[in-house]
């Protein structure tokens, strides 16, 4: 494991958010929820909305039966984007909620694609060992999410990985 493509520990605070989020359960449920909810941001008008930059966040959806997982090899899968306060879409096909504010320990990893189920399994492990061993430590989890973000700079593909704090 190259611990250099794991970046310094902080904690950072997210405002609530409006936002649009699926989920898809299947053998590949993150490529699969990303090119769905790209779709429907292009088709419901959101990426059409002046000055608007979106982010874009996922985490793994728990809720798959034991059977999907062992006999179908299904996984879940959440993704949203987040939206201006005003949006209201052209379409359906996503649900509009919030995500409340949260403070979160944030981890960058560097290219995490290259290696995925171990890179970012491992970015988790270290930021889950830090939280609970410190006075960010998780004391509840009701509502809350460990939250992933793409993110691309100069070439580069970095994903910063959240997990709630205290």
């Amino acid at each position: 494991m190259d611990n250099n493509i794991y970046s310094e520990i902080k904690i950072v605070a997210l405002e609530k958010v409006k936002v649009a989020r699926y989920v898809i359960i299947s053998p590949s449920p993150e490529n699969d929820v990303v090119a769905y909810m790209n779709n429907w941001a292009k088709n419901s008008g959101l990426l059409d909305v002046k000055g608007y930059m979106p982010r874009k966040f996922g985490w793994d959806f728990p809720f798959v039966s034991e059977e999907q997982r062992a006999k179908f090899n299904l996984r879940g899968y959440v993704y949203l984007y987040t939206l201006p306060e005003n949006f209201t879409p052209k379409c359906d096909g996503a649900e509009i909620t919030y995500l409340e504010a949260d403070e979160y320990a944030v981890m960058r990893i560097t290219e995490p694609f290259n290696n995925p189920f171990e890179t970012i399994p491992n970015g988790y492990k270290k930021l889950f060992e830090f939280v609970q061993s410190s006075e960010y430590k998780t004391t509840t989890w009701e509502s809350r999410y460990c939250l992933e973000e793409v993110i691309e700079i100069n070439g580069i593909t970095y994903m910063d990985i959240y997990i709630p704090v205290k």
